[in-house]
């Protein structure tokens, strides 16, 4: 299983309107991606946990996790036009973003 993990922060400016069409934009193609064995979004929050948590020294509002079942799957959605519409979406509409991916099957070391 590989993960697509997306963390972005929108534009701080971003009418309300907008923001909400860019939330549908995302979930709705997220949803309707074949490719994708499951996927979840959520914003960030604070826990504190007693020491210092943080991925650098940038800090993002939210987080999108991708599943799929194995590369092919991936590459398939990454190539389709939709994603594609998708990405431009993201450049578009947020200050900030970063994106990798994670082969679960790996091992650590």
């Amino acid at each position: 299983m590989i993960q697509h993990i997306v963390l972005f922060t929108p534009k701080a400016d971003l009418p309300a309107a907008t923001r909400q069409a860019f939330a549908g934009h995302v979930t709705d193609t997220l949803a309707a991606s074949p490719a994708i064995s499951r996927y979840t979004v959520g914003r960030r929050v604070d826990i504190d946990a007693g020491y210092q948590r943080s991925a650098g020294d940038k800090v993002y509002e939210y987080a999108a996790v991708l599943e799929f079942d194995d590369r092919d799957r991936l590459i398939a959605y990454l190539n389709d036009p939709t994603h594609a519409r998708l990405g431009n979406a993201f450049w578009e509409y947020c200050e900030s973003c970063v994106v990798c991916e994670v082969d679960l099957s790996a091992p650590l070391v």
